[in-house]
């Protein structure tokens, strides 16, 4: 097998399919940027960075994932969570290395970055799910604790659904829930803080905690 030929030849496809994404750094290395297609206005990519090894493709390329930084320059300041960031890319790029195992001897690529764009969407989608389900279960357990008045007091329907009504509408948390989808679907969040630390913010809790304590007080 002529190596160098075998790499030129999935070069150039690749070139003709991704004319705008993919960068070529030497005729072994180049980097595919990758747009996500997601729920969110915002665009979110992630890159594939490839280099060849000499006997490719009968070994496997050397992959790395990496998020784009450059779509995270309007909100400007890092996450604190780069850890879970780096785990995710792990995850992804495990995925790959076990399907570039598989490709061994044919040109694979193309295959990889379709694996990875599937993949990462998929991640994202889920980040953005759980995050979603955790910041509800934290409203409800804040709801949950205002509840406990009404131990040892006679309780109707009607006279609950009041409460409940009246309690959000004094914390805002109908508005905070909205504004936070707003903030998901209309790009407000980059894709690189959701893969990092979720939609759920901590002075979001805070907030609302102290909020539920104000209204103990009143209504004691």
């Amino acid at each position: 097998m002529d190596y160098k030929e075998e790499q030129t030849q999935e070069i150039e496809i690749l070139e003709s399919i991704y004319p705008d994404e993919l960068e070529r750094i030497s005729d072994t290395e180049f980097t595919i940027s990758l747009l996500l297609e997601t729920a969110s206005e915002r665009k979110h990519r992630l890159s594939l960075h490839v280099t060849y090894p000499e006997t490719y493709p009968e070994v496997t390329p050397d992959l790395k994932v990496s998020v784009d930084d450059s779509f995270d320059a309007e909100e400007g300041g890092e996450s604190d969570d780069e850890e879970s960031s780096s785990e995710e890319q792990v995850k992804l790029e495990f995925r790959l290395i076990d399907e570039a195992y598989d490709n061994i001897g044919i040109p694979s690529i193309f295959s990889l970055t379709s694996t990875l764009k599937d993949a990462a969407e998929t991640l994202f989608q889920e980040k953005l799910n759980k995050a979603t389900k955790e910041h509800e279960e934290e409203l409800l357990k804040i709801e949950r604790e205002e509840q406990k008045k009404f131990r040892g007091t006679p309780v109707t329907v009607e006279s609950f659904n009041a409460w409940r009504l009246r309690f959000r509408k004094e914390l805002g948390l109908d508005e905070k829930q909205k504004k936070r989808l707003e903030k998901l679907h209309n790009g407000k969040l980059t894709g690189k803080e959701i893969f990092e630390r979720g939609l759920a913010g901590g002075d979001d809790v805070d907030e609302v905690t102290e909020s539920v304590a104000q209204l103990t007080t009143e209504d004691s």
